[in-house]
């Protein structure tokens, strides 16, 4: 009967400790925030490293052709906030609780790429991030105020390099930095995708865009890290000589800093103008 006792008790403290070790590699819902797009988690890390976010558009894929899958499904229901940009990922087919969703961009394409739409959009996104977790408030509003400061120094250097950019005008495959662009007055001399995001705009319109580049064999060819660019590259091989592009990245990792993503992005444009 001893033995029996023994065998029992040791057989239960097994089991919680299995119990304890799954529960502890589960990540807590309660420090969960679901981001669609990986920029928006970047936002979210400059102000709350601690907290780790969950990307509903995973490394490589085409955002334009994004479904969420059964586990997303089940995730954006656990977490305890959603952050969205509506504007860019309006079309994907996931149902959200305003209750537990900010939306941080509902009318600005590509905002995260304007240091005007984050100097507006940080704010926002810290007072919801102190209702969410309290607990990290002080840290929140400290580095809200720091990371303030670091979006007008990275901007002073984005104007420095964008002065090339002012001077020759750029040719782009996709729209993603067209409101940067158009903010600091740098001539846009055509856009190779259409308003439909991975459709080229045709023939017709490749024919005009090369006799616009002869009119401005100076520009500047700004590609895609995250598209293809197979109209650009087309540009560029019927141009002689045939013109370098340079490929930015408008998305990102997640859970990559959005400062840091910038200061990436400005690094490729100062080595390669």
């Amino acid at each position: 009967m001893k033995l029996f006792i023994m065998l029992s008790l040791s057989f239960i403290a097994q089991m919680m400790l299995i119990t304890s070790t799954n529960a502890a590699s589960l990540p807590d819902k309660a420090e969960t925030i679901v981001v669609t797009l990986p920029p928006l988690s970047g936002l979210s890390t400059m102000l709350l490293p601690e907290v780790k976010n969950q990307c509903l558009l995973s490394a490589g894929a085409d955002p334009h052709h994004f479904q969420p899958s059964p586990k997303q499904v089940d995730l954006i229901n656990q977490g305890q906030l959603l952050i969205r940009a509506s504007r860019d990922d309006q079309g994907w087919p996931i149902q959200t609780q305003a209750e537990h969703t900010l939306d941080l961009s509902p009318t600005e394409k590509h905002a995260w790429l304007q240091f005007s739409q984050v100097r507006h959009m940080l704010p926002i996104l810290a007072q919801t991030l102190v209702k969410n977790f309290p607990q990290y408030q002080q840290r929140i509003q400290t580095r809200l105020k720091h990371k303030l400061q670091t979006i007008n120094q990275l901007e002073s250097a984005w104007d420095k390099q964008l002065q090339v950019l002012n001077t020759h005008g750029v040719f782009m495959q996709h729209p993603a930095w067209q409101g940067l662009f158009d903010h600091k007055k740098v001539p846009i001399w055509a856009v190779l995708e259409s308003e439909q995001h991975g459709h080229e705009q045709g023939p017709r319109h490749l024919e005009k865009a090369l006799y616009t580049l002869k009119e401005h064999p100076s520009a500047v060819l700004i590609g895609s890290t995250r598209h293809s660019n197979r109209s650009l590259e087309w540009l560029s091989r019927h141009h002689s000589p045939p013109t370098h592009i340079i490929l930015l990245d408008e998305l990102g990792r997640c859970n990559q800093a959005w400062d840091e993503l910038m200061q990436h992005n400005l690094d490729i444009l100062a080595g390669q103008l």
